[in-house]
């Protein structure tokens, strides 16, 4: 698929708040936090948790497949549908949704440009009146896509060898936090970064009101990425890993990219993990070679 494929702008849902059969808008929240602004949804828009309905409430992975068809014939989504993602935090959460669709093989998937905030920066309608929709009998997946998915394993067998992609805050990744600005620390999480790991943050994607680069700024600031290897991206809990995910194999067609969604809370409280602090050894000036090429003003620290 391509960009106009992939992305619904915040202009063409409010022209059509009354959609078409097939097409679902699906919130993606954190523990009830929508990401801030004016209570409600968008009209219509269906509302899934990310910890409470896509987590699973004893282990610390995704929800399985049985799970996942309950839910979304719970809640009216047909494995025909075409859903179009939207959350706070710069759509962390919808692209971390988004990933885990793709990876349960649901085909047709949509982010909405800029995410809840730019809806609200267009004076878009709000409500908190959930849908009502009629269930439907979604079928089990067969399992999961793991070509997009990466483990723990992968991480360390990418060390030295293949492309790691660390797409947190700088402070994070230089071991001065293990959260982002503003987030209280991760007890027992060690600070610092995956041996070998590159820093791009997930923000270089995007405009400030959160909208994606065109495909020329994207290509300017991703193609450092060598193409033909595998590209392990993580963060620090899979949102933001997620969103680079998105840009780098759904928007960018780069073939094989992984979100490591086990994320810094894993690898952070592993025993004998190869974490290191500060700027990699290599590159100008000890700066690593990938944030060497961009310009000081583009890897400016944000969450």
């Amino acid at each position: 698929m391509n960009r106009e494929t992939l992305l619904v702008s915040a202009e063409a849902v409010q022209e059509h708040l009354v959609r078409p059969a097939g097409l679902v808008l699906v919130e993606i929240t954190d523990g009830g936090n929508d990401g801030g602004g004016r209570p409600g949804r968008i009209p219509g828009a269906v509302r899934l948790d990310w910890t409470g309905d896509l987590q699973d409430p004893v282990r610390r992975d995704l929800i399985g497949p049985e799970a996942f068809a309950e839910l979304l014939g719970r809640h009216g989504i047909g494995a025909d549908d075409t859903v179009v993602f939207y959350s706070g935090n710069n759509n962390w959460w919808a692209a971390a949704g988004y990933w885990q669709f793709r990876l349960y093989g649901h085909r047709e998937l949509r982010i909405l440009d800029g995410g809840r905030a730019r809806w609200e920066a267009i004076g878009g309608a709000l409500t908190t009146e959930a849908p009502e929709r009629s269930a439907t009998r979604y079928p089990v997946p067969a399992g999961a896509d793991e070509s997009i998915r990466a483990r723990r394993d992968d991480v360390l067998d990418h060390i030295g060898r293949r492309t790691l992609l660390d797409v947190r805050s700088l402070e994070e990744y230089l071991g001065q936090s293990n959260t982002p600005p503003g987030v209280p620390e991760d007890t027992g999480v060690r600070c610092g970064h995956a041996l070998s790991a590159e820093h791009l943050p997930w923000h270089t994607a995007i405009h400030p009101d959160g909208t994606f680069r065109d495909e020329d700024e994207l290509r300017a600031a991703y193609g450092v990425l060598p193409a033909d290897r595998t590209t392990v991206v993580y963060c620090r809990v899979g949102w933001r890993s997620a969103h680079s995910w998105f840009v780098l194999h759904e928007l960018l067609g780069l073939p094989d990219v992984r979100n490591y969604d086990g994320a810094w809370r894993e690898f952070g409280s592993l025993i004998g993990a190869p974490i290191v602090n500060g700027p990699q050894p290599w590159g100008p000036d000890g700066i690593p070679s990938i944030v060497a090429q961009r310009a000081p003003s583009e890897v400016t620290a944000r969450a």
